[in-house]
């Protein structure tokens, strides 16, 4: 397999996935959701901005979905996220709650725009365009540049909001996180829930790390939490308090029937998976432009895929281990194939 055709299944298979996950969200789309694992909608955003350059359609479809359901997003969180971000992802981020100020005007968006402000560029003129097509080649300029966009570096044309994008579905398992978030509001306390459900305990620097949030910020919400009965406390070793709930008394509540009909999602660290993935499309535009050999090609996408596999691996996911380093060089991309298509194609 060529080193483009490589890069082009890898980006084909990222955007199948990502209009997967936001058709299960209520994104007007062909894909149906059939993932059994908890959507995590702040590192997807980003995620999705991101690859979405390639896919002017799932871009704006994104965009029409903050605007029908931007009120589940946690801010607080999306902004740690970005921390770890590089300069054009929050470029990008910035030119997104530009736009989400004009169509609302809230104020949550106008504080992430605040945020990116430093990162925005100045000198309009010389905006790059915003999206590419699938080989890699800049759309051509726009003479009617949507203004948010061009204020922050990136020339695309004005956006229409269409308003199609149906509320999102909370009775499903997948997105408990916003039925959790309807329930004890957005913030820490949802999030701290929604890890506690989805494993047998945690101490509150674990659970932080988790979630991406502060530990000071997510031990306070654990004890607020265990106040009230239903999140308990033990001391595990060197006498650390670990926080734990009755998952069957929870899950009985939640979903309004029998335990033992439910099938739990499954605990996926997606801040951490999307970023490997990223990590990958990255490389892979590097080893296509520098066309260096079969070795270091493969030495390369060992390196960044080895992240996606032991971050599936934590989850417990039932899919084939990534390749190893028995694997040959020139065997390793179509390795890699068969495992994307496996774990990303819709059978986890």
């Amino acid at each position: 397999m060529s080193q483009k055709d490589f890069r082009d299944l890898y980006l084909e298979n990222m955007l199948n996935f990502l209009w997967r996950q936001w058709s299960a969200l209520g994104v007007l789309g062909e894909a149906k959701a059939g993932d059994f694992w908890t959507i995590d909608p702040e590192p997807m955003i980003l995620f999705s901005l991101e690859m979405g350059r390639y896919e002017p359609r799932l871009f704006d479809e994104v965009l029409d979905w903050l605007v029908v359901n931007g009120r589940w997003i946690d801010i607080q969180r999306l902004r740690g996220i970005l921390r770890k971000k590089d300069r054009m992802t929050v470029k990008l981020t910035g030119a997104v709650a530009g736009f989400l100020v004009q169509e609302s005007g809230e104020r949550k968006w106008q504080n992430l725009a605040r945020f990116c402000k430093p990162e925005m560029w100045q000198d309009s003129n010389n905006a790059q365009p915003l999206f590419y097509n699938k080989d890699g080649k800049p759309y051509p300029v726009s003479d009617q540049a949507d203004f948010s966009f061009l204020s922050c570096g990136f020339n695309r044309p004005e956006i229409k909001v269409r308003g199609l994008t149906r509320e999102v579905p909370i009775t499903a398992q997948s997105t408990i996180r916003f039925l959790l978030r309807a329930l004890f509001g957005v913030g820490s306390r949802a999030e701290c829930l929604v890890y506690l459900l989805t494993h047998d305990g945690g101490h509150p620097a674990e659970v932080a790390k988790a979630i991406g949030l502060s530990v000071r910020g997510t031990q306070d919400a654990l004890i607020d939490l265990s106040r009230s009965g239903l999140v308990l406390t033990r001391v595990t070793g060197k006498r650390k308090i670990e926080y734990w709930l009755s998952q069957e008394r929870w899950w009985e509540f939640l979903s309004r029937g029998s335990v033992n009909e439910i099938k739990k999602p499954i605990w996926v660290d997606w801040i951490a998976l999307y970023s490997a993935l990223w990590e990958v499309w990255t490389t892979l535009n590097e080893i296509t432009k520098e066309g260096i050999s079969d070795y270091m090609r493969s030495s390369k996408l060992r390196d960044s895929t080895e992240k996606i596999g032991n971050e599936f691996l934590k989850s417990g996911l039932d899919i084939p281990p990534i390749p190893g380093k028995d694997v040959k060089p020139e065997k390793y991309e179509m390795a890699i194939e068969e495992f994307m298509i496996k774990v990303f194609g819709g059978n986890p």
